[in-house]
């Protein structure tokens, strides 16, 4: 199979970076979400008659948020990777080092 050629390359790594920006785009969402979650928590007073489940249900909003935050973290940890598999796919084509290396 023949190496790709530079029109190639460049498809292949602005779709990594198109993927990269989705997944930063979702993190940010995420990241709404759990301020969103965190505003839902209530005090007794608020809840009224129903004060017994203010533990419960701040708890719920505690959860939702933590692992909303953590998604949003782990979403900018893979755009970050995407990215930077993108940069060195296009330094080391830029250098030939793939043909050097006889990867292709």
């Amino acid at each position: 199979m023949p190496p790709p050629d530079k029109h190639e390359v460049v498809v292949a790594t602005e779709t990594l970076r198109t993927e990269a920006d989705m997944w930063l785009h979702n993190g940010d969402q995420l990241q709404a979400i759990a301020g969103t979650a965190d505003g839902l928590r209530m005090s007794r007073m608020e809840a009224g008659i129903f004060q017994l489940l203010v533990s419960a249900h701040d708890e719920i909003a505690d959860q939702i948020t933590a692992r909303c935050r953590e998604g949003q973290q782990r979403m900018t940890a893979i755009a970050t990777t995407l990215h930077q598999v993108a940069d060195t796919y296009d330094a080391e084509d830029a250098n030939n080092l793939h043909e050097l290396k006889n990867l292709y």
